[in-house]
């Protein structure tokens, strides 16, 4: 006889395929999410609720389910419609165009169990009514009970607040599948189960064995005791808000660690770091962020299809991962290497190439090896793939790019970067997380960082696959990667070999571009790093003394007229008033140091004006020290003191106050500074210590779980200590050597300065330079056909009939060629090119035509210019073309500050003179500040506010010389005719009467 014998299929069936199948939390998430996906809805969100017991849930607005389809579908493990053609109703697709099934197992709903342990379940279908179910996945964890003896409380309703009315019976529902119910036989089959199940449980925890102390049947009953879902966990869901008629809910509570981290905010500790950046590699590019409608690819999907996790502390939320919140394809197009294309069934890869941010002209081909058989069986075929890579050089000496997008593509990558797989535009797990190597990048990396080039952490790429396309690359039943079958294994083949090829050809330090280009990249990225760095002191010296200035210019005046009285008052008829100046004078003199700005920068701009008056205030100070100074000294000199030692002690005790004090102040903000600076190199040593562990920890655990051979993992971590000292090096070594200038008392602040100060006059010399060669080339090119067009014009008039000559018409073109040929006249003493003659030039000739030459300026400004009868006698010999200009310059100059200076009080005037047989050029300006004298010569020193290009004197000076003859600025009232400027000029052979 022959027994005919069924399966018998247990519980722990259930959570061998749903809560241990699944490597973990942020997976199972993924796995939910394409169920919504798979029912068409539009929206999925986590939302992750705070409170005495946390709840989270998940919400989508797909097709739902009824009482039938719950019972039909939901609790059905392996639904044969997964694996089946898609066969979603045009009703049941929410006007949205037909999706391929990502699911294909039907096992993906039993993912909840690993967000926790209960599980309420919500739905609705259109124009029909909610279902709910409650499920508690701990029944399926008993090894003694069969699927066949756990019973699920299933209710409909219609109105919304039935469904918590009803919660405490479908909480007593389920409890029979502990407690029993009235069945006799299955109250004695789930006790009996029970009962064993504690008992084993109560010997593992003898053992030790065990992580929960109580007996899992208690701790079934105490969480069905109080089920702690509320109405406001269903506030965001589209159907309970009455915003749709269709979707479903879960609702989950006795959260995984994973899930509970989310909504702590205190201080993550490492664990709790660890769990949170897995949780966000999983799940921040759930659907394919690469895609782009203007570059159309053979899989790229950009599904209709938005996700979100939130984090819910009482009524407020923050957003951690969504759609919203995602990067993009546009974001990383900047980046300066790129590899985008696509795979054919062939195994060619086929598309362009960007290397040190220039596109590379013409196609990319890349062949497989030569020793990859491609499958061309149906059952063996990879199909198309579409590949997108994109990075950049992360040592900021060799990048193209600016400190700017080099920051921002770093940080960028901190968060965003691993080599993605997406199938019909969904993430297929566990593809770019931090612990995979399918395609063995880093593996690679660890043999030859510089050949190999590509490294996970610093790139932004993905495959994108379809189920139409590529139906043999299929998911494993854990999500965990790629069923490993012929053509997955052709697939990481040809991947690898394209990642190799294109770092060798292009990228990498066997590239011969590379070779070429980086050399030149690395010195304008150092030359760009200095003068970022010079930049940067430049604009805190400029911030300082602007600080420093608008606050002294207002104290200034108070020391002025403080120094002032004192010195009014100053009587030195006794001993002790000798004392009393001196300690007063002290007094003053450390005021005058506390109000020290600092050397003003090279330009002041709008500060000029503000900086004359602080420096004029501060002079006043000085004057009024330095008169104070001269009568104590002059007194000490004429009378005999009584007790000289006494008054030389009492001055050297302040003095030493005054020095000690100073000191002291100085100190005082060096130790500050000195603590900030320790604090934050701390932080950054602490940071660089952590890097190399938190990396080796993921490679230990690769070698651990048979992903690497020791040899391997080895060279990583060799590989991995070499990059991370050349990080250190990089930033430690040039702050200690700072430190070791310091020590050898070098001045890097007065040495950076300089060399800023000196770059800056360069760059403005060279800009003017530029300018002026315009300017020069443009007047004579000018001059030159002035003067040929004068001779035209001329003959043309002289050849015109006496009759036409004669009228109004001819009158006005003749008119207008005298002015045009006065002009020319100006002109050609200043012209370059030309014979040049020698001969005897008068003051009164220079008189004459500088007056003639600004006679409109001199009467708009209302400006007199004279010169004395001692000027109009003198002569020299020299070229007009040399003296001319000189003169020019000088009266311009003069005209520009008389016009100008607002608070002039005496007459407008400039005049010419002789003083000392020297000729002198004064005006009634404002004059020459005593700290630019020297500079006045200086080429292109310039105080003009606008126009001025500081060639002038610089030019004057030089013509002046190339006769013999001396320039200077009169700096004391021996050469000065007016208040303003006074130049005085030394005629070798000059004649004067």
């Amino acid at each position: 006889m022959i027994d005919r014998i069924s399966f018998q299929t247990a519980a722990r069936t259930v959570d061998h395929l749903g809560r241990e199948q699944i490597a973990d939390t942020p997976t199972a998430v993924s796995e939910l999410w394409k169920n919504a996906y798979d029912a068409y809805a539009r929206n999925v969100q986590l939302n992750i609720h705070d409170g005495p017991v946390p709840v989270a849930t998940i919400l989508d607005d797909g097709h739902g389910m009824d009482r039938d389809d719950f019972i039909s579908r939901w609790l059905v493990v392996g639904t044969s419609s997964k694996a089946a053609a898609d066969t979603t109703s045009i009703e049941d697709r929410n006007g949205l165009p037909s999706r391929a099934r990502q699911g294909q197992k039907g096992i993906g709903r039993l993912s909840c169990a690993n967000l926790g342990p209960l599980l309420l379940f919500v739905s609705k279908r259109a124009h029909g009514r909610f279902v709910a179910a409650l499920v508690d996945w701990r029944l399926f964890e008993n090894p003694y009970l069969t699927l066949s003896d756990i019973r699920l409380p299933v209710v409909e309703f219609d109105d919304r607040a039935e469904l918590f009315d009803r919660l405490t019976e479908l909480a007593a529902q389920l409890l029979q599948n502990v407690d029993g119910s009235e069945d006799p036989d299955h109250s004695e089959r789930v006790r009996s189960a029970w009962s064993m199940f504690d008992a084993l449980h109560g010997e593992e925890v003898r053992l030790n064995a065990a992580t929960r102390t109580e007996p899992p049947s208690k701790s079934i009953r105490d969480t069905l005791a109080k089920v702690p879902f509320e109405s406001r966990h269903l506030d965001q869901w589209s159907v309970w808000a009455g915003e749709s008629e269709h979707g479903t809910a879960l609702l989950v509570s006795g959260l995984s660690y994973d899930l509970r981290v989310q909504i702590d905010d205190r201080v993550a500790g490492p664990a709790a770091l660890k769990a949170k950046r897995r949780w966000f590699e999983t799940l921040s590019s759930f659907v394919d962020p690469f895609t782009d409608a203007a570059r159309p690819e053979v899989n790229a999907a950009k599904p209709e299809f938005t996700y979100a996790v939130q984090v819910w502390r009482g009524a407020r939320s923050d957003l951690i991962i969504g759609t919203e919140k995602q990067f993009n394809r546009h974001m990383v197009e900047p980046l300066e290497h790129h590899i985008e294309g696509q795979i054919g069934a062939d195994g060619v890869f086929r598309g362009r190439v960007k290397a040190f941010g220039e596109w590379l002209p013409g196609v990319c081909e890349i062949a497989p090896p030569t020793d990859l058989a491609i499958g061309a069986r149906a059952d063996t075929l990879v199909g198309p793939v579409d590949l997108f890579i994109a990075t950049m050089e992360f040592a900021s000496a060799n990048t193209t790019h600016t400190t700017a997008e080099f920051s921002f593509f770093q940080d960028l990558a901190e968060k965003y970067s691993g080599f993605l797989m997406f199938r019909d535009g969904l993430r297929v797990m566990p593809y770019g997380r931090f612990d995979n190597d399918f395609f063995e990048i880093d593996e690679r990396r660890s043999r030859s960082a510089g050949r190999e080039f590509w490294n996970q952490r610093q790139m932004f790429g993905r495959l994108a696959i379809s189920r139409g396309r590529n139906p043999n690359l299929k998911d494993k039943a854990g999500r965990e990667g790629l069923v490993d079958n012929r053509a997955a294994k052709t697939l990481k083949e040809i991947v690898a070999y394209i990642l190799m090829q294109s770092a060798r050809r292009y990228f990498g330090s066997a590239s011969q571009m590379r070779k070429e280009l980086l050399p030149e990249i690395r010195d304008v990225n150092a030359r760009e790093k200095a003068a970022a760095a010079r930049e940067k002191l430049k604009l805190r010296q400029r911030t300082e003394f602007r600080t420093k200035l608008l606050k002294h210019v207002k104290e200034a005046p108070v020391l002025a007229g403080d120094v002032h009285r004192f010195v009014v008052g100053l009587k030195l008829d006794r001993e002790q008033s000798v004392i009393n100046a001196q300690t007063a004078l002290e007094r003053f003199q450390d005021r005058y140091l506390s109000l020290a700005v600092g050397d003003p920068p090279k330009s002041l701009g709008s500060l000029e004006e503000t900086f004359g008056r602080y420096r004029d205030e501060m002079g006043a100070v000085q004057a009024g020290l330095q008169e104070i100074s001269d009568k104590v000294r002059d007194h000490i000199e004429s009378v005999a003191f009584g007790e000289p030692e006494e008054v030389l002690k009492q001055q050297i005790q302040r003095s030493g106050l005054f020095v000690n004090a100073r000191i002291d102040g100085w100190h005082d903000e060096i130790k500050t500074l000195q603590r900030i600076e320790y604090d934050r190199i701390a932080e950054v040593i602490a940071s660089r210590r952590t890097g190399l562990g938190e990396i080796a920890e993921t490679i230990l655990h690769r070698l651990k779980t048979g992903d690497l051979a020791l040899p391997t993992a080895s060279k990583m971590v060799e590989a991995l200590r070499t990059r991370l000292d050349r990080e250190n090096s990089e930033i430690l070594m040039p702050y200690i050597g700072a430190l070791e200038s310091l020590r050898d008392s070098i001045d890097l602040q007065n040495l950076a300065t300089a060399g800023i100060e000196e770059l800056s006059e360069l760059r403005v010399e060279l800009d003017r330079l530029n300018s002026l060669a315009q300017l020069g080339i443009a007047v004579e090119i000018v001059g030159h056909e002035l003067q040929s067009f004068d001779d035209i014009i001329a003959s043309g008039l002289r050849g015109l009939p006496a009759e036409v000559r004669e009228s109004r018409a001819a009158k006005d073109i003749e008119f207008g060629y005298e002015g045009l040929t006065d002009q020319l006249k100006f002109l050609s003493p200043l012209r370059i090119a030309g014979q040049r003659l020698d001969r005897w030039i008068t003051g009164a000739e220079i008189a004459t035509y500088v007056r003639e030459f600004f006679a409109l300026p001199l009467a708009r400004n209302k400006i007199e210019l004279t010169a004395s009868e001692d000027f109009l006698r003198f002569r020299v010999f020299d070229q007009q073309s040399r003296l001319y200009p000189v003169f020019i310059n000088l009266v311009n100059n003069s005209l520009y500050w008389v016009a100008t200076n607002a608070s002039a009080k005496t007459e407008r005037e400039i005049h010419l003179g002789i003083i000392d047989h020297r000729v002198v050029i004064a005006d009634s300006g404002p004059g020459v500040p005593v700290d630019d004298v020297t500079q006045l010569f200086s080429l292109f020193f310039t105080k003009r506010a606008r126009g001025g290009r500081g060639v002038g004197l610089y030019l004057s000076r030089a013509n002046l010389a190339a006769s013999g003859h001396r320039i200077s600025y009169a700096d004391t009232n021996e050469f000065r005719l007016l208040p303003g400027a006074n130049f005085v000029i030394e005629f070798r052979g000059g004649e004067f009467e």
